[in-house]
């Protein structure tokens, strides 16, 4: 049976349809030839029984049987009977069967049932009954012959009407073959049509099976709920396709918005003018929902008109924080490298002492050294327990001790541990930009010192990073956390505006003091918890 149905959707289609078609045109052929068959023989035993009653009063019989002989007028009725078209044949005959009068010399009709005519006789009856006369199927009319006698009337008679059905069944079998032959011609315009029909089904399934199809269906689902990417699918009238689960956490929309407008759905206009775009939309950074979103559109082109778009959403955040993680972890091996470089000099500093026999000194420098790792290790490892947080302090103190920057940790500090909230990458992109750019505010001062300061005492958890630079300049304090607006140049200035956005998602603050020649300090409240 699987084999059977084992078949090409095309075949099965063809194979449906034909077998419709065969089934109705044989139904409605089958009907048509009953009602064909059952009118016709309701026509035929009318057609019989109005002859034998017209027959039965017409006045030459009446004549025949007052008189007793046959006249020249009963002749010429058989003889216009006889002319007649119909497959009829008329007998009189008188009470006791015997036929007077007749049109059809066959002697096989010569000695018809009498019996059949008692009924007529005894009670004055018309009627049309289905018999079989000289081994030939007949409708049989009788109806009595009434003569008056002036004051009485007496049955003397009766017309017997024989309608040859075998007769009535060649006109409906030539009825029949006409109607095959219809039905023949309507049954190979349906094969034609079901095969446009079927090679149609089949260019707009792209000579897919239906099983592939549905196999091209469920994957089609899983992979587009197991991407990340939020994926959104919209037609031409604008009325959502499909959207993956992805699509509605990015966007903040529930889960039963396919058969929507997207208009109803997004409210965003810069958004909505990209899903109805005719080009294809690379990259493109909107603001949704206090989101940065990076948007790609490929409009559905066929025959040269859109009849639809595939929009893919990613929220900016992650990019960010995966290119600052990937940035400070390369931060992190260039300080551990020069920090290496630099050890590798004090080794040979400390190896030049000793071939000079200036053992004091070298053993002057190496206390100095020790007590400088003692106290930073001191500071980290003793009164900051995070570990986020020491990882992040001692590649600054790398960095720093590189650029020749002086970086104090302040002897204040104090911290437990940092809500699970407050993760690798929010550290990173906050205590980062805001060190690196204390580096930058020194880097060409004659102090060239930058503290640091964290507690978590209270409902807060508070760092401050201070520099000994020059300062905020008045102008450039309006538009400090202002996005690629920078006096360091092009391409810059992204930096306090990813704190300020970072800060801000977390559920803290940012602010800052600067003065003209005395520094500046930034410090950041963030909630121990959301």
């Amino acid at each position: 049976m699987r084999k059977l149905l084992a078949v090409s959707l095309k075949v099965k289609i063809l194979t449906l349809i034909i077998l419709l078609i065969v089934f109705i045109v044989i139904s409605l052929s089958s009907m048509y030839i009953l009602m064909k068959r059952r009118d016709d023989i309701a026509k035929a035993e009318q057609l019989s029984l109005q002859t034998v009653k017209t027959l039965s009063y017409m006045p030459v019989l009446h004549d025949y049987f007052r008189s007793g002989q046959k006249t020249l007028n009963l002749g010429i009725l058989i003889e216009q009977i006889q002319r007649e078209p119909e497959p009829i044949t008329v007998f009189f005959q008188n009470r006791n069967g015997s036929i007077f009068a007749s049109t059809d010399g066959l002697q096989v009709y010569k000695d018809i049932k009498a019996e059949d005519n008692d009924k007529a006789l005894t009670f004055g009856s018309s009627y049309v009954l289905k018999t079989t006369e000289g081994q030939k199927e007949v409708l049989k009319a009788v109806a009595p012959i009434v003569v008056s006698y002036g004051k009485y009337k007496k049955i003397e008679g009766t017309v017997v009407v024989l309608y040859d059905v075998n007769t009535l069944y060649a006109a409906i079998w030539d009825d029949i073959k006409k109607v095959f032959t219809v039905s023949i011609i309507i049954l190979l315009i349906g094969v034609f049509a079901s095969y446009l029909l079927t090679n149609s089904i089949r260019r707009d399934t792209l000579n897919l099976e239906p099983s592939q199809i549905a196999a091209m269906y469920r994957e089609r689902g899983a992979i587009l709920q197991s991407v990340k990417e939020g994926i959104l699918a919209v037609d031409e009238e604008g009325s959502i396709t499909m959207m993956n689960s992805s699509a509605h956490d990015l966007l903040d929309i529930d889960d039963h918005s396919e058969g929507k407008q997207v208009s109803d759905v997004i409210q965003s206009g810069e958004m909505l003018k990209l899903l109805g775009s005719n080009e294809k939309q690379m990259n493109v950074e909107i603001q949704y929902h206090e989101k940065m979103m990076i948007i790609n559109t490929q409009p559905i082109i066929e025959d040269g008109k859109r009849i639809g778009t595939v929009a893919s959403f990613r929220d900016r955040t992650e990019f960010k924080h995966m290119i600052e993680a990937l940035s400070e972890v390369k931060g992190y091996s260039d300080d551990l490298r020069a920090q290496s470089h630099e050890f590798t000099n004090k080794l040979y500093a400390i190896l030049g002492l000793l071939q000079l026999d200036k053992k004091e000194k070298a053993i002057e420098f190496i206390k100095s050294e020790t007590h400088i790792q003692t106290v930073e290790e001191d500071l980290l490892f003793t009164k900051i327990n995070d570990e986020r947080l020491q990882a992040i302090l001692l590649g600054k103190i790398a960095q720093a001790s590189e650029k020749k920057i002086d970086f104090v940790i302040d002897k204040e500090s104090s911290l437990a541990y940092l809500p699970e909230e407050i993760n690798l990458s929010s550290l990173i992109i906050i205590l980062g930009n805001l060190i690196n750019n204390a580096f930058d505010a020194v880097k060409h001062t004659k102090e060239k010192k930058v503290s640091f300061f964290v507690t978590d005492i209270g409902n807060e958890i508070i760092f401050e990073v201070q520099d000994s630079g020059t300062g905020i300049q008045k102008e450039m304090e309006h538009q400090l956390f202002q996005k690629g607006l920078s006096s360091k140049g092009k391409n810059r200035g992204y930096g306090l505006f990813n704190v300020e956005i970072e800060v801000g998602s977390l559920g803290g603050a940012i602010e800052y003091s600067s003065g003209s020649g005395e520094g500046t300090v930034f410090t950041v409240y963030l909630p121990k918890a959301s």
